[in-house]
């Protein structure tokens, strides 16, 4: 069993008649390749970026939904389903210009009509249009299904 003396004024006799600079020299190897590794990883990153779209890039930087707090509430108890829809409808549109990335709309679940909710189900059906129509991103009521809520919010 032959070792190289090689001068390197970090390492002492003893450790190269111990075999301690054969470890180092493992440890330096996977040192590297863990770089190469996540350095492959940043690339990919930095690459789908480069090729993604403006509005691809947006959704990068996008915070998730359910971490942000709406910015406006807006209560529609007590409102006539015309007015209700109205003042829905300007606040969602105005969301974009305002700069604005989360509203919660509180319909109530209408356990005091005399029939089924009417605030509810036309929100929800204002909503959907508005969505397609690009006004909006996401609607998400907050049980999960429409029957069982009593509020939305709306992400820009």
């Amino acid at each position: 069993m032959s070792k190289k003396f090689q001068n390197n004024s970090s390492m002492n006799f003893a450790e190269l008649f111990s075999g301690k600079t054969e470890k180092k020299e493992a440890e330096k190897e996977s040192f590297a390749d863990l770089l190469e590794e996540y350095s492959d990883i940043d690339f990919e990153i930095h690459k789908r970026e480069k090729e993604s779209s403006a509005e691809e890039q947006k959704e990068f930087f996008r915070p998730r939904s359910e971490n942000v707090l709406p910015e406006f509430e807006i209560d529609l108890h007590g409102l006539t389903q015309d007015e209700a829809e109205r003042v829905v409808e300007t606040n969602v549109r105005a969301m974009k210009s305002g700069r604005i990335y989360k509203i919660r709309i509180v319909t109530g679940k209408g356990l005091h009509s005399k029939t089924s909710p009417v605030l509810r189900n036309a929100i929800d059906i204002l909503l959907r249009q508005l969505k397609k129509e690009g006004c909006c991103s996401k609607i998400e009521w907050d049980k999960k299904s429409v029957e069982e809520s009593g509020q939305v919010d709306v992400i820009a």
